[in-house]
């Protein structure tokens, strides 16, 4: 009892292991991580694994040799191995500029590692645009650490400069920048190449640009595809001189801002003389098409690019829009059989809308055959904005009974068509105009309700006029004769 009374007294001592096992050095792995519940606050830590003995320490300090405080957490052991971690927390602005040691002493020996957070390479973006007189060229930097680099701009390989740059902003836990260089007409037009050359951490990133690599083309859905086969197809079109380059290009497409993974992708290659084209085209059904609002087709070719072209989908504010359909004057149509009829639907409305537009030919009965019309982008007028379509037939058809409708679909009212015609058998005899007609009767537009009551009643006036012209002549002439007799 006073043996034990003793060893309380003075404690359990230090833990002694006899073993005849040689000790195991620790695998030190040092870790940088950031935690948003701990706010400004960067933990760094020090991972000791798989050691023997147990008994191990750790000293951290900082690139002065300023030692630091830290936190170290029990040890774990298993199958006669262990682990252990310590840890210490400083500030972001810390961890971003200074560099840190984790020393780990243990009988197999003391190792030393840096514990300092991860570089990040920037990512770079160069992207042209015509402005004014000239090509503006921007370089956009980005998710690069620590925040300092280096820009420079070249022309064919030599430095040019000029160009305005903005220090780093933060943007969570890494950086981004832009630099921008704006180049003549003249300097752009002559092919030359132009790129954009960042170092960080002592390595050079580059991005290249020129008028003279390849076009990008993005068209449009047909409207005849759509109505049609109740699909949205859209063309990407890659354009230029060099088969290698071109038919390397690398084609992404975003639909909403995010990029595209679907199957429904296809590619082509197309020979016309000099001038090769990579053709992509993605595909839609009817209803999905309805969710979309933006899409980008992005084409990048080794270091150069993107080359970027957007199309936006106008949806307007759902509202119906005003559609008539105009011949073109019968004075100028030619007398032959093969002449050309031109025929002119304009759409309306009070806001900016897209529209798809299709033209059919009824000869008797209802045709469900589409053709693309010219379709011109949306334009402002006095009270709004139009878009206009324009259609070509032949006198043959336009003597010979046809009527020719314009088949609208705004962007923003679903599944909703709207269908106006015209036709010769719909003129007055005595007045050169061509009467609109709908499918729904009842559905008349204002416009054309209008324009019918304005020339019945100039008709009307006419006749009228005629008529008393008629009689007063009629009445002379009577009193002519009557006073000769006399």
């Amino acid at each position: 009892m006073q043996h034990c009374d003793a060893l309380d007294y003075w404690g359990g001592g230090t833990r002694v292991t006899v073993t005849s096992e040689l000790p195991v050095s620790p695998t030190v792995v040092p870790m940088v991580w950031l935690n948003s519940a701990s706010g400004n606050k960067v933990t760094v830590s020090c991972l000791a694994l798989d050691f023997y003995p147990q008994s191990l320490s750790f000293e951290w300090s900082d690139a002065s040799g300023a030692q630091l405080d830290s936190v170290r957490y029990p040890v774990v052991g298993a199958n006669n191995r262990f682990t252990e971690v310590s840890l210490v927390q400083v500030s972001r602005s810390e961890a971003n500029l200074r560099s840190f040691q984790c020393s780990v002493i243990h009988p197999g020996g003391t190792k030393t590692v840096n514990a300092k957070r991860a570089s990040s390479t920037p990512k770079l973006t160069l992207l042209s645009a015509t402005t004014g007189e000239g090509q503006t060229l921007v370089c956009t930097i980005e998710d690069f650490s620590p925040e300092n680099l280096s820009v420079k701009w070249k022309k064919n390989g030599n430095e040019v400069h000029g160009h305005n740059e903005w220090p780093p902003k933060q943007l969570g836990d890494l950086y981004s920048a832009v630099s921008v260089l704006k180049v003549k007409s003249s300097d752009w037009n002559s092919e030359a190449v132009y790129s954009c050359e960042v170092t960080h951490l002592g390595k050079t990133c580059t991005k290249k640009t020129s008028k003279a690599l390849f076009t990008v083309k993005l068209n449009p859905p047909s409207p005849k595809q759509m109505f049609s086969n109740k699909q949205v197809e859209l063309e990407c079109i890659i354009s230029g001189q060099d088969n290698a380059t071109v038919s390397g290009t690398e084609i992404t497409w975003y639909i909403n801002e995010d990029k595209c993974v679907r199957s429904n992708i296809r590619e082509a290659t197309k020979v016309e003389g000099h001038q090769y084209s990579k053709h992509s085209f993605l595909t839609y059904n009817y209803s999905d098409w309805r969710t979309v609002s933006k899409v980008r087709c992005s084409a990048l070719a080794g270091d150069m690019g993107p080359f970027i072209q957007d199309l936006t989908v106008n949806k307007g504010d759902g509202t119906e829009p005003k559609v008539t359909v105009h011949l073109l004057h019968e004075k100028d149509i030619g007398q032959e059989a093969s002449a050309e009829v031109t025929l002119v639907c304009l759409v309306s409305s009070n806001v900016v809308q897209d529209y798809y537009i299709a033209w059919t030919e009824d000869v008797g009965q209802s045709s469900s055959v589409y053709y693309d019309g010219i379709t011109f982008p949306p334009g402002k007028t006095k009270n709004g904005y139009s878009v206009t379509s324009v259609y070509t037939t032949t006198k043959e058809k336009w003597n010979g009974g046809y009527i020719f409708y314009c088949n609208v679909w705004p962007t923003g009212l679903e599944n909703h068509m709207k269908s106006r015609g015209v036709s010769q058998a719909m003129e007055f005899s005595t007045l050169t105009f061509a009467w609109s007609c709908t499918d729904d009767v009842g559905d008349e537009d204002e416009f054309s309700s209008l324009w019918f009551t304005a020339l019945s009643l100039l008709f009307l006036f006419m006749f009228s006029l005629s008529c008393n012209v008629m009689l007063s002549l009629q009445k002379r002439r009577v009193e002519n004769n009557v006073g000769q007799t006399q």
